[in-house]
């Protein structure tokens, strides 16, 4: 069976402002406990598959890994009232998926060499990029599982100014002696979002984010998808058609929905 939401999400008018002001809102997961559940064990029986597959230079692999779930996932994102909610958020009659990831991404930045689990300052878009993020958590992030970090409003600041701000701040740690190509220093006014799978974040990877260190033993994993609307960003395009080549027989309205057409 396909993990979909369940009936009523509802998203207010006052959420949506609150996304506009400061880039997120939370509200219970739409998936429920047995759509959770669902995906929690697709993702484990992927794993090992994905974990000995090769994928073409430049996939993200967190997406591919996604992707190779197939249609329980796909249908997943493709439900109206997601699709509805998406819609209204960005104010847009189209939208289609441009980007998705499920597993752990502090397992991916090890690859770099360094020796703590942690994702430094960064966006994902800036002031002029449309887009919302469902995010869910398969286990809990709270403040030793490397919770996400975010900073309220930063979407709409131009990009520069706030990586200057956070360049600052990481130097004023003391902790180094040449410029730092990464940040990682707390903000005063960031927010640590503690992610519990009975709740899903709603936000823009436009703002600045980060996240907390990896302390505690166990998974930290996550699954989440992009809305945009037409013409936006098509970051797992590739990945898309590598990994389902069957693409071209989907019926158009799905091409559509996925930026295929």
């Amino acid at each position: 069976m396909s993990p979909s939401p369940e009936q009523g999400l509802v998203i207010t008018d006052g959420q949506i402002n609150h996304f506009k002001r400061n880039g997120f809102f939370l509200i219970p997961n739409p998936l429920g406990a047995e759509g959770v559940r669902a995906v929690d064990r697709a993702q484990q029986d992927i794993e090992p598959e994905w974990e000995a597959t090769e994928f073409p230079q430049g996939f993200n692999r967190l997406a591919c890994q996604w992707l190779m779930v197939g249609e329980p996932l796909l249908q997943m994102v493709e439900h109206p009232e997601l699709l509805d909610g998406a819609r209204r958020i960005l104010g847009t009659e189209t939208v289609h998926i441009g980007a998705v990831g499920l597993g752990s991404a502090v397992a991916v930045i090890g690859e770099d060499g360094r020796p703590q689990q942690q994702v430094q300052w960064h966006t994902d878009g800036g002031p002029d990029a449309q887009q919302v993020s469902f995010r869910t958590a398969l286990d809990r992030h709270d403040t030793s599982n490397a919770p996400l970090r975010v900073l309220p409003g930063s979407q709409n600041r131009p990009p520069d100014e706030v990586a200057d701000e956070l360049l600052q701040l990481e130097l004023a740690t003391g902790t180094h002696d040449e410029t730092p190509e990464m940040c990682f220093a707390r903000h005063p006014h960031e927010v640590e979002v503690v992610l519990d799978p009975r709740w899903t974040l709603v936000w823009t990877p436009s703002t600045w984010h980060a996240t907390g260190v990896k302390t505690a033993a166990g998974p930290r994993r996550a699954m989440g998808w992009n809305y945009y609307p037409a013409g936006g960003r098509t970051r797992d395009l590739e990945a898309l058609k590598h990994i389902h080549p069957g693409w071209s027989d989907w019926p158009e309205d799905r091409q559509r929905l996925w930026g295929l057409v």
